[in-house]
């Protein structure tokens, strides 16, 4: 493995979200959770799936930068949901001092972030990239599957936005194993830009 804990993972999506937050605010949810947030996942899931089939990956974002990002938007869709609903606020946000809008800046975010279960980050055994892509990709079908016509219950969208965090947390651990070179300078070049 690297030397760097999850927890300087952790770290590091936190700088990298409120640098993010403070350029662009709340542009991910502006236009609301199908034009917008299902956008934002979706593209990031597309590129997946692109470079999966064989598709160079971008010079402007590795295949870390990819997976880093969807899972922040599922993260940040999380607390979308939870603004939407009491009972989805109380399950993810219960007892922690966050007050609503949850979606709103990086607060509700580093919640959710810090109840994140990262453990795959840590593990020396696991599915390999294209393995847990694969997983990505149906978590993300079975996510899709709640937006034809009227979307499906919230109760479901958030079951199926936790099982694409998790997939997209099992795929950082994948990543780390098969590049941990990468990995490691990922988390230091991104330390080094927003610190």
């Amino acid at each position: 493995m690297t030397g760097l804990t999850s927890e300087e993972f952790r770290g590091v999506v936190r700088l990298l979200h409120r640098t993010k937050d403070a350029a662009y605010r709340d542009a991910w949810k502006k236009r609301g959770e199908v034009m917008s947030i299902m956008a934002n996942i979706a593209r990031k899931v597309d590129r997946l799936e692109y470079t999966a089939d064989g598709a160079p990956v971008a010079q402007d974002e590795s295949l870390l930068d990819t997976a880093v990002d969807l899972l922040v938007y599922s993260l940040k869709y999380q607390t979308y949901l939870a603004d939407q609903h009491a009972t989805v606020a109380a399950m993810l946000f219960d007892g922690n001092g966050t007050t609503p809008p949850f979606s709103d800046g990086p607060g509700g975010f580093e919640v959710a972030l810090s109840r994140l279960d990262v453990t795959p980050l840590d593990q020396i055994e696991g599915p390999d990239v294209p393995q847990a892509t694969q997983c990505v990709l149906a978590a993300f079908a079975d996510l899709e599957a709640c937006f034809p016509g009227t979307p499906a219950p919230i109760d479901r969208r958030v079951e199926r936005v936790l099982a694409l965090t998790r997939a997209a947390t099992a795929l950082l651990g994948a990543l780390r194993r098969q590049l941990p070179e990468r990995y490691r300078d990922f988390l230091a070049t991104s330390l080094k830009e927003t610190g």
